[in-house]
Formats: structure tokens, sequence, C-alpha cells
């Protein structure tokens, strides 16, 4: 009779444990839900901004990079690019790399910077807010949300909070900033977790003119269907193509998440399920007279399926850079190899012109 009571007890105390765990994850999807980012198609941002304006006759140049919210440094690889690894080590490292970032750019003195991957208050990164620490000197700066989500609950150990973007700095004068968001196929569940891809569009006046130069910064998909990439970049272009037709001049730069033109002929591709591969931009995805600009010599990216060591045979990729409209000049574009040492990309400068 006692172990029949007290297999009874043994039995209620599982099935309440049972209930418990049905309740919270019910719970937390719901929490999930009620909580998910959903932005407004165009969303104008809050901008900060210098008074220096642009002068049509000088030259001006620009720097691209994917800072991988600093905490994918040499020593890392990751889970969904066939690495391991889900955070960074310590929040020491992504200190280390926040400065060894910030001081790279600086070396561009560039007048325009995009960054994407930059972490305002994310588990990953420690809760650090990296907007306040990449070239604090820029006087013009806008941030639009591309990552927030109040828990990922993937995979062990779980990447947690998230709120992250893109940025664009300056040294001239902005009079607006909008997030204008891209595409999104990922089913309702992936959708409460994953990324909601934008651009961030600055507007610059130019002295003595009544057009305007406008910077488009990106960071395309990159694990879903190269289809969806497809649309991202059908709603860009159509976007570009009517600030062009306003007589504005148009520079397009980012991270693409798609090799570009020739790019295969100069790296070759590791053949091995594992390691992720990048969807390709060709020609016909933009129109007559408008320019792809990258750097074919260096690459701009490395896969993160384990981590860097120069000895070893990796996969690299040519996957950032610039599309610019027929009244821009690209007057010269550099990767500028750091060797992977702070972050899984290389920066890309270009100076470029009006004509």
């Amino acid at each position: 009779m006692k172990n029949r009571k007290k297999s009874k007890t043994v039995f209620k105390v599982i099935l309440g444990l049972l209930a418990a765990a049905v309740l919270f994850v019910i719970g937390f999807f719901i929490f999930s839900m009620v909580t998910e980012f959903k932005p407004e198609d165009d969303t104008a941002l809050e901008i900060v901004s210098t008074q220096n304006v642009i002068d049509k006759n000088e030259d001006l140049s620009i720097v691209t990079l994917n800072i991988g919210y600093c905490g994918l440094d040499e020593t890392q690889d990751f889970f969904m690019d066939g690495g391991k690894n889900v955070n960074p080590s310590s929040e020491d490292k992504v200190r280390e790399n926040i400065t060894a970032v910030d001081e790279l750019v600086g070396l561009l003195e560039s007048d325009f910077i995009f960054i994407q991957e930059i972490d305002k208050n994310s588990s990953r990164s420690f809760h650090i807010d990296e907007t306040e620490l990449i070239r604090k000197e820029y006087g013009t700066r806008s941030y639009a949300q591309n990552y927030v989500c109040k828990w990922v609950p993937y995979p062990l150990p779980m990447i947690g909070k998230v709120d992250s973007g893109i940025m664009t700095m300056s040294k001239y004068k902005t009079t607006g900033a909008n997030r204008i968001s891209l595409p999104n196929n990922n089913n309702w569940f992936k959708s409460m977790y994953m990324l909601k891809r934008c651009l961030l569009v600055n507007r610059f006046p130019i002295k003595d003119s009544d057009k305007e130069l406008v910077l488009i910064n990106l960071h395309f998909e990159a694990y879903s269907e190269n289809e969806t990439k497809e649309q991202q970049m059908k709603t860009l272009m159509q976007y570009a193509v009517k600030e062009y037709e306003k007589g504005n001049y148009v520079v397009i730069g980012g991270d693409f998440n798609m090799s570009f033109p020739k790019a295969d002929k100069v790296l070759k591709y590791i053949e091995d399920e594992k390691i992720w591969r990048p969807g390709e931009l060709t020609s016909d995805m933009i129109p007559k007279k408008w320019k792809m600009c990258t750097d074919l010599k260096t690459a701009s990216c490395r896969s993160l399926n384990k981590a860097y060591n120069e000895d070893e045979e990796h996969q690299f990729y040519i996957i950032d850079g610039y599309i610019i409209s027929p009244n821009v000049n690209c007057d010269y574009v550099l990767t500028v190899n750091g060797n992977f040492r702070h972050t899984d990309h290389n920066p890309v400068f270009m100076k470029f012109s009006f004509k």
C-alpha cells in the first residue's frame, strides 16, 4: 500500500512538472508573438547631424564594413556556417575587437561610413552599446534596427536577447534618414526569432544644388533561398531608380550576401556542403549604365565554419561593395586586408565623384 501511494505521488510530481513545462513553452510562444518586432514599411529615423554641406566638385570617400557585432574575430566560428560556437568567448574580447575595428575604420578617414551587424543591446555582445563606440567623432549618425528579439531560444547555449542593426555615419549634413523594410519570406515561427532586413537611406544636400546625394546602406538575407535575396534586390533597385530619376546621386553599399560578378573566377569554392555559399549578383539585376564596384583582388569575407588560420585552407567571398547610379563616378575601390583578426569581413573603401 505504501509503495502504491509513493508511486502515485511520484506520478503526480512528474505530471505536474510536465504540465509546468508545457505551460512555460506556450507562455514563451505567446510572449514571443506579442513582443515580435514588426517595423513599418517606411520609418523615419532619429538623426544626429553636423551642418557641413557637400560641395558638388569635391571628391568623396566611403567605407563599408560588416563588424559581426565585434564577436566574430579570428578565434571564432559560427554554428549557422558549419561551426560550433554561438556567442563570443568573453566581454573583454568583444571590447578588444571594438577598439580595433574603430581604429581600422578611422585609418581610412572616409567621409561616409556604412556599418552592418552593430549591436546596441544584445546578450551576445554583453549588452555593450557598440553604436556609441565606433567613430564617435563623426557628427552625423543614424541607426536602423534589423534584428530585435527579447530572447532567441536556440541553440544551446542560447543566443538570448538581440537588439542589432545597421548604421551610417558621416562628416556631412543629412536632412533625413529612413528605414525601408525588405521582403521577408520566413514562416511565422522563424519570423519571431530572425532578422527583419532593411535599407537605411540617408539624404545629403549638395551646396548650390536642388539635387541630393542618396546613400543606401544594406545587409541582405544570408540563409534564406536565393529567391528572397533577389526579391530584396528588386525592392532596392526600384527605390534607387526612383531617386535617380529625380536627378539625385545614388550610392548603395553594404553586405549583399551575394557574390559580385567575376568573383568566382578569383575565389574557388571548397566542395563542402557544410560551408555557407552566398547567392549571386548578376549584371541583369541592375539597370543599364548603373555600375557595381568592388575590389576583385582581395576577399571581403571569410567562412565561419572554423576559426581563422592563415596557414590553413579557408573559404573566402567577395560579397561586400557598392552599386552606383550613372551620374556617379567610381574613381577608386579597395578592400583593406585586415586578415580577419577582429571581424569576419574586411572593409571596402571607395572614392567617388559626381558627373
